[in-house]
Order: structure tokens, then C-alpha cells, then sequence
């Protein structure tokens, strides 16, 4: 087992410990979604369906997009995964091989880290900068990990575990140096609702035209 499922093993019997190993919250699954899925199990919806995802489901998620981002998106430009680790696993492997290098910002969760090994790829970790403020991210180190191997930049913010979140200026950096350079970046902005101000985080989005080589997780 991995190192996080020993530490939820561990613990998931201790009496008034609050469980904040793993993304998921506190509540259970909505009524509506529970209903849904009961329903569509009782219709003998059980049948391999559409590759990248049931076309209704992609149309919302456009839309969801749209709400959220203020932006255009197709259907087409969608792919539904089994979950969020999933979805980095493909992308990885769509991106990089045995011996290219991956770079990702630590401290991480660590699924990604392995995700990358499995791919045959080296995960490169560059360490976010911690004051009394918080975190924040040089972006000059992430360019001096940057080697002739490097194929990527996996960049998940709001970051967890330790809540940093790139403002628009750090992530325009971040893109541009990804564009100098030739690179793909992973964008896991899984928890970009999960932000402490007005609306969402900021996201590679607000400073990515169509052609960028970015690849978003949400």
C-alpha cells in the first residue's frame, strides 16, 4: 500500500480525529446525484458508453466552464476521466516517456510524483519558498530545473497540501517560461473553487490563448 493509504489506515479508527488525509469532503454524496446514478442502474444504463464521455455530460461541462471561467468552450474540448489522478496519469503518459523529466512543485501530494514514475518519466521536485506569510513560488528555480529531458511542468494550484495559490502573475510567468522553453504544463486546479476571496482562484486560463500547451484537471 502506499504511504498515504498506511497514514488513513492508521487513523481511521482513532475516536474524534478529523480526517484531512484525502481530497474529498465532509459530506455525503447529494441526494440528487445518488438518486440519479440508482436510476440509471435500474434503466440498465451499464454498457460501455462514448470514449471521452456520455456527450450530455460534456455539454455541461462546457457550460460549467463558461460560468465559471467566462469563456467559450466546445464539447469536443472535454474528456471525462474516473477521477482527478486518472486524468494526470493520461496526460502524462501523452506527454512523457522513459528518462523525460517531469517537474512539479513540492511539497505535493504524492500520487503525482508516482503517476510520473509509472509513465517512466523522473519526477523533478522544485520547492515552494515558506515565510511567515505563507508560500510562494520563485519562478527562476523552476527555470534552473529546466534541462534538455524536461518535457513538462505540473503545476497544481490551489496547491494541496499546502494551500499556496499562484496569483495571475506568477502563473503568467509560469506560462511564459513553458512557451520559451517548448514545454507542456498539467494545470490541476482541482480546488480552484476552494479559494478565500471573491469567486474562484486564478487559473491558467485567465492568461492561456487556445494554442498554449496546457492541459487542465478539474
Amino acid at each position: 500500500e502506499s504511504g498515504i493509504v498506511a497514514v488513513i489506515n492508521h487513523g481511521r479508527l482513532r475516536e474524534g480525529l478529523i480526517p484531512l488525509w484525502a481530497g474529498e469532503g465532509d459530506l455525503p454524496t447529494p441526494s440528487f446525484i445518488s438518486d440519479a446514478a440508482a436510476r440509471g442502474l435500474a434503466d440498465g444504463e451499464t454498457f460501455y458508453t462514448w470514449q471521452k464521455g456520455i456527450p450530455e455530460l460534456r455539454q455541461a461541462l462546457a457550460r460549467y466552464y463558461a460560468r465559471h471561467f467566462g469563456k467559450t468552450f466546445a464539447e469536443e474540448e472535454f474528456i471525462v476521466t474516473a477521477s482527478g489522478m486518472h486524468a494526470i496519469q493520461l496526460a502524462i503518459d501523452a506527454i512523457a516517456g522513459s528518462g523525460d523529466e517531469v517537474i512539479y512543485l513540492s511539497p505535493a501530494w504524492p500520487n503525482f510524483a508516482a503517476a510520473a514514475g509509472v509513465a517512466g518519466a523522473v519526477p523533478v521536485p522544485v520547492t515552494l519558498d515558506e515565510s511567515g506569510n505563507g508560500w510562494s513560488c520563485d519562478v527562476d528555480k523552476i527555470a534552473s530545473a529546466i534541462t534538455p529531458r524536461t518535457k513538462l511542468l505540473f503545476i497544481n494550484t490551489p496547491s494541496n497540501p499546502t494551500g499556496w495559490t499562484a496569483d495571475k502573475e506568477t502563473l503568467q510567468a509560469i506560462l511564459d517560461l513553458a512557451r520559451a522553453k517548448g514545454l507542456w504544463i498539467i494545470a490541476d486546479e482541482i480546488y480552484s473553487l476552494f479559494h478565500y476571496g471573491h469567486g474562484r482562484a486564478p487559473s491558467f486560463l485567465d492568461v492561456a490563448t487556445p494554442e498554449d500547451r496546457i492541459l487542465f484537471v478539474n
